[in-house]
């Protein structure tokens, strides 16, 4: 029996990381805001490639605000620390080792290269798996094709293989894709963890049917409350609340959102509310002044400003 189907459960908060103005890492912002979310039910926290801005860091840096993460959880909630998507196996097994030295939860990992084939996959999967006790989880999205152009998807046979290794334990999907995701969350979700990524909480209105106890947080990085209660409401199965939280306040606020860019537009959030700064590194931007403003005219009109 998988030991984290009953424990990855609700909004899985992903981090990005904080920037000084001189385009450092910020740890101390990163504690600090792991620490307000936990103080607001959050219950789950995540370092991701794209939301933390992994492409972006050091080897070292990555791991150093990995380190911040679970250290400022401190026991308090579920901690799931990822790599970057560069570097071959041995520097994935030397992450994953780190994640399981610092005593995070679970480890996200990426695989760095196109598909030439799915042992490759396997192999590198099976290498780091066998390389700690930590549970793994996969970073499920499609991969540039090696043998003739165009993108992959992990196959529902690569996967129920994968999952045959003992301590690999769930998924992010992020297949970028509605019906092959669908496919995807039903065959597994009995055995294996699944975190919906993209979408939010609508994802998981559709997740829910097919067995998915999680998904990857939005408007819950700067508002848990609203996420906390659609969680609630699902599970206890008042779908009409659940359903009008989607598309009364969630769905508008993300067609405002795109026009910003997701990445962009939720480091701005975080800033307007004070929890981290708004400081990107190069070749990301800080938010400008009139998005800046559509942002807080957004959060002040929902009251979460």
């Amino acid at each position: 029996m998988n030991p984290f189907l009953d424990k990855v459960t609700g909004p899985v908060i992903p981090l990005p990381t904080p920037f000084k103005a001189d385009h450092s890492v910020d740890l101390d912002a990163m504690r600090s805001y792991v620490n307000w979310l936990i103080e607001h039910g959050i219950r789950n926290v995540m370092t991701t490639v794209g939301t933390s801005r992994y492409n972006l860091l050091t080897a070292d840096e990555v791991k150093q605000v990995n380190e911040a993460v679970v250290s400022a959880a401190d026991g308090r909630a579920i901690t799931i620390v990822a790599n970057p998507p560069v570097g071959g196996t041995a520097q994935a097994v030397d992450f994953a080792q780190h994640a399981e030295s610092i005593g995070a939860d679970l480890y996200l990992c990426i695989y760095p290269d196109r598909n030439y084939g799915e042992d490759y996959i396997f192999d590198f999967f099976n290498t780091v798996a066998q390389s700690v006790k930590t549970g793994i989880l996969l970073h499920e999205m499609p991969m540039r094709n090696g043998l003739g152009g165009g993108t992959v998807q992990y196959s529902l046979p690569l996967l129920d293989r994968l999952f045959k290794v003992e301590n690999i334990v769930g998924l992010k999907e992020e297949s970028l894709d509605i019906g092959y995701g669908n496919k995807v969350v039903k065959a597994i979700s009995e055995k294996a963890v699944v975190i919906g990524a993209g979408g939010g909480m609508s994802r998981y209105l559709r997740d829910y049917w097919l067995g998915a106890q999680a998904f990857l947080g939005g408007i819950g990085n700067f508002f848990p409350q609203l996420e906390l209660e659609f969680f609630e409401a699902m599970t206890s199965r008042d779908y009409d609340k659940a359903f009008n939280i989607v598309h009364d306040i969630e769905a508008p606020f993300f067609s405002e959102m795109i026009s910003i860019g997701w990445h962009p537009g939720l480091k701005g959030a975080l800033a307007a509310k004070g929890l981290i700064p708004v400081h990107e590194r190069a070749p990301l931007k800080e938010i400008g002044e009139a998005d800046m403003n559509t942002i807080k005219n957004l959060l002040s009109n929902n009251g979460w400003l």
